[in-house]
């Protein structure tokens, strides 16, 4: 029928990246900024390796204004939506949600590019656990952020990424009287942003490119964050 909108086939996945240069500014004390622009690209891989091999994602986005990250990006074979001038987090997801919508997605996840333990499996449990709920959301390892954001449609709600956006997710789909549901899960809550998460990361034996990364700094380093 004429006008009639086919809806896209499982859900797009989206992975906002920072300018890698300026990325994890906490550990600015501990390590330069070429270490910390290459240990962010090493996560952002793993995160890219980790969705590729979950089925109902269809189409990965990352959306980004650093051109290493583009060329990251297109060598894995992953769509890049190029932001233009620097606009933030929450305006980047936003312009991403334009393309899902523009795609005609039903449903869209959105991940940071720094949750290197998050494995396939805990990936496809959230999207199973998100099924029947408009919003579904796994919280930062702290309980204030949100390191998993399922939107059905992806429009649901407005992204508010950045401090305390766990409760601000929560509570703008309850305002809407959207159904919502969090999801817990320990690979997908630990991000990397405090010189603790790196210690951590540190003492694990990571057969992912971000354990090869830590593999090659200097472990006494590491030890002292």
């Amino acid at each position: 029928m004429k006008g009639h909108r086919t809806q896209a086939a499982g859900v797009y996945a989206v992975v906002p990246v920072n300018v890698l240069r300026a990325s994890k500014a906490r550990l600015a004390k501990h390590l330069d900024n070429s270490t910390r622009s290459r240990l962010s690209a090493a996560m952002l891989v793993d995160v890219l390796h980790t969705l590729q091999k979950v089925r109902r994602i269809s189409r990965i986005t990352v959306v980004s204004s650093d051109f290493a990250v583009r060329r990251i990006t297109r060598a894995m074979g992953i769509h890049f939506l190029w932001e233009g001038k620097t606009r933030g987090l929450n305006k980047g997801v936003r312009l991403a949600m334009l393309d899902a919508k523009r795609r005609h997605f039903s449903a869209a996840l959105i991940v940071p590019s720094d949750i290197p333990l998050a494995k396939p499996r805990e990936i496809r449990r959230f999207l199973r656990f998100s099924d029947d709920y408009s919003v579904a959301i796994t919280p930062s390892k702290d309980g204030r952020g949100t390191n998993a954001l399922f939107l059905r449609p992806p429009a649901a709600i407005r992204p508010a990424f950045g401090k305390n956006s766990f409760r601000k997710h929560l509570t703008a789909a309850r305002r809407k009287g959207l159904s919502v549901r969090v999801v817990k899960s320990a690979g997908i809550a630990l991000d990397m942003d405090e010189p603790r998460d790196l210690a951590a990361l540190g003492r694990r034996s990571l057969k992912n490119e971000t354990g090869r990364f830590l593999g090659t700094m200097n472990q006494s380093l590491i030890g002292r964050c």
